[in-house]
Order: structure tokens, then C-alpha cells, then sequence
């Protein structure tokens, strides 16, 4: 049963909303899919953050720090999703290997090979490493802006980056990848 009632939306929100999307759309997928590690759900965690950042925008004070707060939603999201899952493995030595699907040249061949191997490496890491290498070195996040999306001091962000790269590092040696 319909009351009747029309939510008015702000144009200036919606577009907003719209052109933050345009910009963030990527970083706010990769941050999520690394904490899912599935398309679907990151998928879905993208949606549901910039449902949040539409329903939320009277609560961002620095318009400067827009970015590191719709990461820090969209980590929130993920790890919401990871906590309602039970039947998926959270061993990463129990996730199904990636492999390129189809022959090509020697040097695609050789990107997929290094790319599996650190998709496992970082799959290998703790959640807060990973998050933390994922923030700081692919989305190139300031290190104050990783410890804000994690909500942990900034020397504990440092922290978390140093020994997931450490961990990266002993994970990936010896391996012959190029």
C-alpha cells in the first residue's frame, strides 16, 4: 500500500552523486573486490556505497576528503558482505587458481602469470595488509588517507603497508616470472 508521498531528490545531489561516481566508480571496485575477491559482490558493494554516499552526503564535512570516504564506506560495505558469507573459504590457499584462458603472445602469457601470482600473494596476505598494500600502492592513496578508510592511526597504516609489502616480497621470491 502506497501513502502517496514523492521523496524529492535534491538535482544537485543526484548530480553529485553522479559525477562521483564517474571518477571513484574504479577505486571503490577495486577496493571492495579485493576484500570479496568476487565480481558479484563487489559489484553489489559498489551500489551499495554510492547508495550511502546519496543517502549520507550531509555527514562529508571536507569535500577534499571525498575520496577516502567513499573508500572507507565501501571497505565497510565489503567487510559487511564477508560477514554474512559462511559456505565461501576464507583460507586464500582454498580460492580457485587464475589462469589465463586462451593462448596468446609470450609477453600476455607472462602478465598473466605475474598477475596470478600476485593475485595469490595478496590473497595470501591478512585483511589488513592486504587492504592497506591494495590502498596504498594500487589505488595510490596518501598514507594518511589508507589509515582513514581503515580507521587505524597512520602509523599503524605504515605499519600494515611495510609488512604486507614485506610479505609480498618473501611470497613472490624465488618464483621464476619473468
Amino acid at each position: 500500500m502506497t501513502t502517496g508521498m514523492a521523496i524529492r531528490v535534491e538535482p544537485a545531489a543526484l548530480r553529485l552523486v553522479e559525477e562521483l561516481f564517474v571518477i571513484h566508480v574504479d577505486a571503490v571496485f577495486n577496493v571492495a573486490y579485493r576484500v570479496v575477491w568476487s565480481r558479484p559482490d563487489a559489484e553489489d558493494v559498489v551500489q551499495a556505497t554510492f547508495i550511502k554516499a546519496f543517502t549520507r552526503l550531509d555527514q562529508l564535512k571536507d569535500r577534499d576528503r571525498i575520496r577516502p570516504w567513499l573508500l572507507q564506506v565501501a571497505y565497510r560495505e565489503a567487510i559487511t558482505v564477508i560477514r554474512r558469507r559462511r559456505d565461501v573459504p576464507v583460507d586464500p590457499a582454498e580460492f580457485p587458481e587464475r589462469r589465463a584462458t586462451g593462448p596468446g603472445p609470450d609477453d600476455v602469457a607472462v602478465a598473466a602469470d605475474v598477475a596470478s601470482a600476485l593475485g595469490r600473494a595478496l590473497a595470501s596476505l591478512s585483511e589488513g595488509e592486504r587492504m592497506a598494500v591494495v590502498l596504498r600502492d594500487v589505488e595510490q592513496l596518501p598514507m594518511r588517507e589508507v589509515a582513514t578508510v581503515m580507521g587505524i592511526g597512520r602509523s599503524a597504516a605504515k605499519m600494515r603497508v611495510h609488512r604486507g609489502r614485506q610479505a609480498l616480497r618473501s611470497r613472490l621470491e624465488g618464483q621464476d616470472l619473468w
